[in-house]
């Protein structure tokens, strides 16, 4: 690649990224509202997949997917966490509910995307919106959705797993009828296949980690799907121990 050419790469990212987040807020976000007040799903899911394709491609972020979940439906999906990127890579592949902390909803712009792809919002250590939090991911499932919970509470650099918290997996004594874990698993390298720092932690301000990865010379985020965990007669801290056993070793793989 030309200097010049790398020089101006982290500009053009940004220029497609702003494009790509201008278009869903005025073209496809009315769209998607329209679409989640008539529950056309199919709609709904075919934009929001669409949607975080093009964002992954206007960041230069690619995405190596090995398994799928499970057949049976529908999924509480666990991940470790290590940026807002995991929520549009994860939903280039499947169309998801996500479950995330109440500041995105007042972030520009990709706060208003995230309500209208029905994102669950908690304030986090909050006891009672926690409860209510779970709620909402119970309603969810019984509605046939799949929903991503982070388990570790914050991101971290990608390197380790933090300890599951138990909350986010309340939600599966609320649900109405039977719903299944998924354990998946993220790691972020570059082209060449060598880990990167693609985390945002710390005081790190939204702008800071897009200015950090638009620089990057491309990026693959690794998601690997476990094998499903029944949580039928096991109380939910047993059920978090279980899956932060399964996404430790499968992101040590």
């Amino acid at each position: 690649m030309a200097p010049c050419y790398q020089r101006l790469m982290p500009y053009l990212r940004a220029l497609k990224l702003l494009f790509v987040v201008i278009f869903g807020v005025v073209a496809l976000a009315p769209v998607q509202t329209f679409a989640r007040r008539r529950r056309d799903w199919r709609l709904q899911d075919k934009i929001q997949t669409g949607f975080c394709r093009a964002a992954c491609r206007a960041i230069g972020l690619r995405i190596a997917a090995r398994g799928a979940l499970p057949d049976q439906a529908p999924r509480l999906v666990v991940a470790n966490h290590v940026s807002w990127t995991d929520i549009i890579a994860l939903a280039s592949i499947y169309p998801f509910v996500f479950l995330s902390k109440s500041e995105v909803n007042s972030w520009p712009l990709l706060g208003l995307l995230a309500r209208v792809q029905g994102t669950i919002f908690v304030v986090r250590d909050a006891r009672r919106d926690i409860a209510r939090a779970s709620g909402a991911l119970a309603d969810a499932l019984d509605a046939g959705r799949d929903v991503v919970v982070f388990p570790e509470g914050t991101s971290t650099d990608g390197r380790e797993i933090l300890p599951f918290r138990p909350g986010p997996f309340e939600a599966l004594q609320k649900t109405g009828g039977p719903a299944v874990v998924a354990p998946v698993a993220l790691r972020y390298t570059d082209i060449a296949g060598h880990p990167v720092d693609l985390g945002w932690y710390g005081d790190m301000t939204l702008v800071d980690h897009i200015r950090k990865l638009l620089r990057q010379n491309g990026a693959i985020c690794h998601i690997r799907f476990g094998e499903a965990i029944i949580p039928t007669g096991v109380d939910r801290k047993t059920t978090a121990m279980l899956a932060e056993k399964q996404v430790r070793a499968l992101h040590a793989d």
